[in-house]
């Protein structure tokens, strides 16, 4: 006889942001676009907009690459350098090693603070 077939379980996803989460997130692409663009997330997004955001020493942004569809050739050409590859894995490896350490060692006092935070049902945790 065939065994039963068994009910999917259903799983929940999580509602909540995680800011650690978050954090990593835009340490991974700072590192990518300061490797690869000179610049940080920040500029590379929004680069002379007037949002205050630009600091003057990023080098390129997406305003100047739509004005400027040559500058792709040139960050192209900075995608293939083993050398800012190298940077770019052996960064995203350590950025990784260390969030995850970090969240280890800190399990009981992210705990402690998330806590609270989802009786309140607020929506973000650490």
């Amino acid at each position: 006889m065939p065994p039963r077939r068994k009910t999917k379980r259903t799983r929940r996803r999580a509602r909540n942001i995680s800011l650690l989460s978050v954090a990593e997130s835009y340490a991974q692409a700072n590192l990518i676009t300061e490797t690869y663009l000179g610049s940080n997330p920040i500029e590379f997004m929004f680069g002379d907009a007037g949002f205050g955001f630009n600091t003057g020493r990023g080098e390129y942004s997406l305003s100047e690459i739509v004005r400027n569809p040559n500058l792709l050739g040139t960050i192209g050409a900075r995608f293939m350098d083993p050398q800012r590859a190298a940077k770019a894995i052996v960064g995203s490896a350590l950025i990784n090693i260390g969030f995850k350490f970090g969240k280890k060692a800190l399990r009981r006092s992210i705990n402690a603070v998330n806590r609270p935070m989802r009786q309140l049902g607020i929506g973000v945790v650490v």
